[in-house]
């Protein structure tokens, strides 16, 4: 037996802050340990960095150690020195063991330990690891495997077997797998529900849709950290739909396909999300698409990245899915990422933003911090980046996505001298090296040295430096500086911060994004007007003396630090200084207005010459497409948009058409420069003229035949001319009897089309969502539906409800003559078997009940203005039913003050309850069109109280009057109450 007090005595010489503690522990722990692990504890504990916090984990996890394991540590000692080196260098690791403690066990037995898992390793690992889980949900099955295999990666590297390339490297390929197994898990699902996406080559033929994730920055580096985010993008390869029954187009498959892997990925599980994912480096940041086709992605580096956008992608790499599709997606932007001579006057703004981030850091009395700190991490990633680029496009020896490698070939090619490579690769290796050290001990994103004594000296022994206490302290310190000191030497003399000769060369340096060493959003505010000012930009001059309100601030910051992304850009802010004013009441206002021009900087001309207050002075220039009606070939822009050769081409500018005028009917309707229901108009034309050329684009792409009479007829908002921001279209489609069965498919092809075009979220965003579901039997029914059948479902089967939805009804594109006619016929219809007013009210009563008792749910604190009692809904039934009891009397085109005043005469209506109603009504509408404007969303409550105030601001523009947050909430209980009051003289 080997003596208790031999390992008490043995104890003695190793180091511990608390020995109190540590002898208590100790007592604990002995009993529980066979002799022969009792005997090598003191060695052990002696060897690993945080003998303390070891001794803490391992009487923890002695205390429900079960036989076999026991039995098993007996037989192999050395898993006592691996549980040990786990409890000291990792507190988050340490849980998973106790929770856990086979997997020690299963680290014994893995016969990788000693060397790399390749990729082919992993996948082969977790079909095996997946077949014994009891585990339903797949995101769970992930988190599980990846922090079994952390456990191994942590103690290769812990125990010096793998070095920082191999460790990032296996960290790197887990990330791989488990986002081909989350992507495999995805398609499955979706493909059982909409078939498999396809699309057609350049000579027509069907081809299957590919789909690509690739992998940005560390990830796509091959250098992931144990705690890094994972920057991604999401490629498909082209337009088309699904092959199911239930038929999408490819950009929807594509985007669900993406949201369901994010779920899978970086949703929270019981074990956390698997990795948290950065989706801004994608095309567009955090505005763009999720998922990029191959052609609008190429489209926008090659003629709209800025230049960081560029140099982010010189470690882009296929990490799931189709690799080929990466390869040509890469191959292709290949010459945008080298080129040509290096400009260093154009790194000055970076520069000078790193020195910016160094004062506030300094500022605020900050740590060390490993990664950002001048000569940390990203200064050396950033000066490999800029060397790349520079001697890349004429050797493309030199081009590699990870860091030390690139470091290597730049060095064997004489670009980069002996000394400096040598320098440069120790000082990433060392703090690399720390940073793993740090978020292995704090289980999360973590780059700060620590200030204390104790935390220091540890982190120096985990780091590997062989002291204690202060000597540990001063030698890591020391090697902190020595290294950060020699790359900012470096970087000094090969990216010198005065400017260069100017050239023809093209390659500029432009400030950095996030994920570069300082992005410009980490300048204050005044910091960046002084940057301005510097450069007597009229910018400075605009913005010094005015008065930012506090929800213009965040956007206005974006907006004016996405200028130092190119010249070009600043020179445009420059030029259009003088629409600022302007701009900080739409980001004051409207928060979609304001994600417009965030998006394009471009649309400030349209904000030239307007004041921050009063009217547009050349308002009438804005409506030229807002007003337009009749046939799509008196719209403008028509032959803009079909001298496009692709559709994918034609829909891309019929987006950017109606974006440029929603912004000018928005940024007018922020003034109330016309009446409310001329504005809702001019919406409602904007999108009925949208909609004439998204069916002009639908025909031509699917050849509609040339028979037979087709019709696009409107109801609700759009069929009143009361459409706004965020409204849906609800729409219905018809074709004239007879037509063959050929003819009907061919004209459903054009109308799924056509909801395609405009419903689609895109790269440039969507249109407007299609509602198609009030068509006879909803959803069940035909989507385009013969006309004759229709007239006899409203004779025969239609309900009253629906009656007084079509009273609204409207034709809007295609045939108009023959929508006319089918209008015409169908309201005598109505008010034959829906006529009588006591007939009628019994089921429109039992309907509104039903809606108010949805609201509740929904909405119990405040008054839903909407579908609750005294709101629209209380009008509108009103207004219908008195017009369909007073023979069918058309509302298409009538705003719902409109149907209101024009109300066929009740005797139980007192003298003025009409005119009263109007108001209430026109009430609801500005209060309605005030929410869409202020947060761009259909709210059927007042919204939070960080929107009320701009929503109280527009909503007096319209009314003509002031009315206070305070005042609103009484307002609108009062309109609802009276509305009610007018409602209960009608329905029981």
């Amino acid at each position: 037996m080997y003596p208790v007090l031999a390992v008490a005595e043995a104890l003695a010489n190793v180091v511990f802050l608390d020995p109190a503690r540590a002898r208590a522990n100790l007592a604990r722990v002995e009993p529980r340990l066979p002799e022969s692990l009792r005997s090598v504890l003191p060695t052990a504990l002696a060897q690993v960095p945080d003998s303390d916090t070891a001794l803490n984990f391992l009487e923890r996890f002695t205390r429900h150690l079960v036989p076999e394991l026991v039995d098993l540590m007996a037989r192999q000692p050395v898993l006592l020195y691996h549980a040990l080196a786990l409890f000291s260098h990792s507190r988050f690791l340490s849980e998973t063991l106790l929770q856990q403690p086979e997997l020690l066990g299963w680290l014994a037995r893995d016969r990788h330990l000693g060397h790399i898992k390749s990729r082919d390793d992993l996948l082969e690992e977790f079909a095996r690891f997946e077949a014994t889980q009891l585990e339903t949900d797949p995101a769970v099955v992930l988190a599980r495997f990846k922090r079994r295999e952390y456990l191994r990666i942590s103690l290769r590297d812990i125990l010096g077997i793998a070095d920082l390339a191999a460790t990032t490297l296996e960290l790197s390929h887990l990330a791989d797998v488990l986002l081909e197994r989350a992507l495999e898990t995805a398609r499955r699902e979706l493909r059982h529900r909409f078939g498999d996406p396809q699309t057609h080559d350049a000579e027509g033929r069907l081809l299957p849709a590919r789909f690509a994730v690739v992998g940005l920055g560390k990830l796509g580096g091959n250098e992931l950290n144990y705690s890094s985010d994972i920057d991604l993008l999401f490629l498909y390869s082209g337009a088309g739909e699904t092959s199911g029954p239930k038929a999408i187009s490819n950009a929807e498959f594509f985007t669900r396909l993406a949201q369901r892997l994010l779920q899978l990925i970086a949703g929270v599980t019981v074990e956390g999300p698997v990795y948290r994912v950065d989706m801004r480096l994608r095309p567009g940041g955090g505005e763009g698409d999720l998922a990029t086709s191959l052609p609008a992605a190429l489209d926008y580096y090659q003629r709209r990245a800025r230049e960081w956008e560029l140099q982010m992608l010189l470690k882009a790499r296929a990490v799931a899915g189709d690799v080929a599709l990466v390869r040509e997606f890469l191959a292709a932007i290949e010459p945008y990422l080298y080129q040509g001579e290096f400009h260093f006057g154009a790194v000055e703004s970076v520069l000078q933003a790193r020195e910016q981030m160094d004062r506030k850091l300094a500022g605020r009395g900050a740590a060390l911090n490993v990664k950002l700190s001048s000569g940390g991490i990203r200064d050396i990633e950033f000066l490999v980046q800029c060397l790349q680029r520079l001697y890349g496009r004429r050797d493309p020896w030199v081009r590699s996505g990870g860091t030390l490698v690139a470091l290597q070939k730049l060095h064997d090619k004489g670009y980069l001298a002996p000394r400096d490579h040598s320098r440069l690769a120790a000082a990433y290796q060392f703090l690399r090296r720390v940073e793993h050290r740090l978020q292995l001990e704090q289980g999360h994103q973590a780059h700060t040295v620590p200030a204390s004594g104790e935390a220091l000296a540890v982190l120096a022994r985990r780091v590997g430096l062989e002291a204690f206490g202060r000597e540990a302290v001063e030698m890591l310190r020391r090697q902190l500086d020595e290294h950060r000191r020699a790359v900012r030497e470096i970087r000094a003399r090969l990216l010198p911060e005065t400017p260069g000769e100017p050239g023809s060369d093209t390659f500029r340096l432009e400030p950095p994004s996030s994920d570069v060493a300082v992005p410009p959003s980490e300048l204050s505010y005044s910091s960046l007007l002084a940057w301005f000012a510097e450069r007597r930009s009229p910018v400075h001059e605009q913005l010094q003396g005015l008065t930012i309100p506090e929800r213009a601030r965040k956007p206005l910051h974006r907006f004016l630090a996405s200028t130092l992304s190119s010249s070009e850009r600043f020179a445009a802010l420059d030029s259009l200084a003088d629409a600022l004013p302007a701009a900080v009441e739409v980001f004051s206002l409207s928060e979609p207005l304001g994600e417009y021009l965030l998006r394009q900087p471009e649309l400030l001309e349209i904000l030239r010459g307007q004041p921050g207050t009063g009217p547009q002075p050349s308002e009438q220039r804005a409506l030229t497409l807002e007003d337009s009606r009749g046939e799509p070939s008196r719209i403008p822009g028509e032959r803009l948009l079909h001298s496009a050769r692709t559709p994918s081409a034609r829909a891309s500018r019929l987006r950017a058409v109606y974006r440029q005028h929603c912004f000018r009917w928005g940024t007018a309707a922020l003034r109330a420069n016309r009446p409310l229901w001329q504005t809702l108009a001019a919406y409602s034309h904007l999108a009925e003229a949208v909609l004439h050329l998204a069916l002009a684009s639908a025909q031509k792409e699917i050849r509609a035949p040339r028979s037979g009479r087709f019709a696009v007829l409107a109801l609700g908002r759009l069929a009143t001319y009361e459409m706004d921001l965020g409204s849906d279209a609800d729409l219905i489609f018809l074709v004239d009897a007879p037509a063959s069965r050929r003819e009907v498919t061919s004209w459903r092809r054009v109308a799924e089309k056509l909801i395609d075009i405009l419903s689609s979220y895109t790269r440039e965003g969507t249109l407007f969502p299609v509602d198609a579901r009030l068509r006879p039997r909803g959803g069940e029914g035909e989507l385009v539906q013969n006309a004759a059948t229709v007239l006899e479902y409203f004779a025969s089967s239609a309900e009253v409800w629906e009656a007084i939805t079509y009273l609204k009804v409207r034709p809007v594109a295609g045939d108009l003559a023959f929508a006319s006619e089918w209008c015409t016929r169908l309201r005598p219809i109505l008010a034959r078997r829906f006529g009588s007013f006591e007939q009628i009210t019994p089921a429109l009563a039992q309907m509104r009940r039903r809606l108010e008792e949805e609201a509740r749910k929904t909405s119990r604190d405040q008054p839903n203005f909407k579908t609750g009692p005294g709101g629209v809904y209380d009008l509108d039934f009103l207004a219908s039913a008195l017009a369909l009891a007073g023979g069918a009397l058309p509302l298409a085109g009538k705003h719902l003050a409109g149907q209101i005043q024009t109300a066929p005469t009740d005797k139980r209506l007192n003298e003025g309850d009409l005119d009263a109603l109007a108001r209430d009504a026109f009430f609801f509408r500005a209060l309605d069109h005030s929410i869409r404007l202020a947060t761009g969303r259909a709210l059927p409550t007042l919204p939070s109280r960080s929107s009320l105030e701009p929503v109280s601001v527009l909503l007096g523009r319209v009314l003509g009057e002031d009315v206070s947050s305070g005042e609103l909430l009484i307002r609108l209980e009062q309109t609802c109450q009276h509305a009610r009051s007018v409602y209960n003289k009608f329905f029981p």
